[in-house]
């Protein structure tokens, strides 16, 4: 156990600010320390794997990955949360998700019991990428239109990008490029909405579009 601890927070050092250095080694101690029962910190351990998600991505999984016993440690509504994140961090390390089913039932309750229309969003994106993995292209293409109807009610501009994008880069590799081009140009007028945030999103986006153009 030592020598693992001891590998898990060099790691995290090495990629992390001294704050979230300081806020994740104590949640680690704690972890190892209750190996084998329930973990009634595991909340603050998936919160601070939500923190870290966007910039520390390995470092976010494995917080994911100390959470022993998931099913016993949260309530349903979190458990579901649990499951997104946990794809959400897979996916961000570019780790295969084509197994990760649970997405689906974390999509149901997100869209069916929850008005966090954001979390549904992501739910039912990152459903469309299970699906995506595991070859079902008219799955994953219905997953993405959910996740805009959800991404629509709310305000968050990178994430109805985000799902535009990846509709067009699904449609671009099974040959649909007149869908795939107006799904990247809606992506950029969204990354256009906050241009100092999303400039390199931007570029991607005007990149695959003179693409789309030289077919």
């Amino acid at each position: 156990m030592p020598t693992i601890f001891l590998v898990i927070c060099n790691q995290i050092f090495s990629e992390m600010d001294t704050i979230y250095r300081i806020q994740t080694l104590f949640l680690l101690i704690v972890v190892l320390s209750s190996c084998g029962k329930p973990q009634p910190h595991a909340s603050i351990l998936l919160a601070q794997a939500e923190q870290l998600i966007e910039n520390y991505p390995d470092s976010a999984l494995m917080l994911i990955d100390s959470i022993y016993y998931p099913e016993k440690s949260f309530n349903k509504k979190d458990y579901m949360y649990y499951c997104l994140v946990r794809v959400q961090a897979r996916h961000k390390n570019y780790l295969p998700i084509s197994e990760d089913t649970l997405i689906f039932e974390a999509k149901k309750y997100f869209t069916k019991k929850s008005n966090d229309f954001e979390t549904a969003a992501l739910a039912c994106y990152y459903s469309g990428w299970v699906h995506r993995e595991q070859g079902d292209l008219n799955q994953a293409i219905l997953d993405y239109t959910d996740a805009t109807s959800y991404a629509d009610k709310t305000n968050n501009t990178a994430l109805k990008g985000l799902i535009q994008y990846n509709t067009g880069t699904l449609f671009r590799s099974h040959g649909l490029f007149d869908e795939a081009l107006l799904n990247y140009q809606l992506a950029e007028q969204l990354y256009l909405q906050s241009p100092e945030d999303n400039r390199d999103k931007q570029v991607h986006c005007q990149s695959e579009i003179g693409q789309m153009f030289m077919l």
